[in-house]
């Protein structure tokens, strides 16, 4: 059952650009494709830029609209900037952010590293 059709109106997102890091695979790929559906431009982003490709292609095959894959590593901080630049000059402002990439254990916040 997509519930994307249950719960909210269509056209929703029209006109929305949401940014989903670790969207290739799993949750984030999920998310995206809810995003999608509601009429959003979805960018994804993830280490594995081809995995992002494929997510991409499959997506806008299956549902239309627009999925831009970014390959970025969100532990280096250049790389964030350098892909949102990309994105603002190439396709405008985001409107959204779904911050799903993760690969820290459970530890106290003063504890966590930038780097992952």
């Amino acid at each position: 059952m997509d519930m994307s059709q249950l719960m909210f109106r269509d056209g929703l997102m029209d006109g929305e650009r949401v940014l989903v890091t670790g969207g290739g695979t799993g949750l984030g790929k999920e998310m995206a494709e809810g995003f999608l559906k509601l009429g959003a431009e979805v960018h994804i982003c993830g280490r594995r830029g081809g995995v992002c490709e494929e997510t991409a292609e499959a997506l806008m095959s299956a549902h239309g609209g627009k999925v831009v894959a970014h390959g970025c590593d969100i532990r280096v901080a250049e790389a964030i900037n350098d892909m949102t630049d990309q994105i603002w000059m190439n396709h405008g402002p985001l409107t959204g952010l779904v911050n799903n990439a993760a690969g820290n254990f459970i530890s106290r916040t003063e504890d966590l590293s930038i780097r992952g």
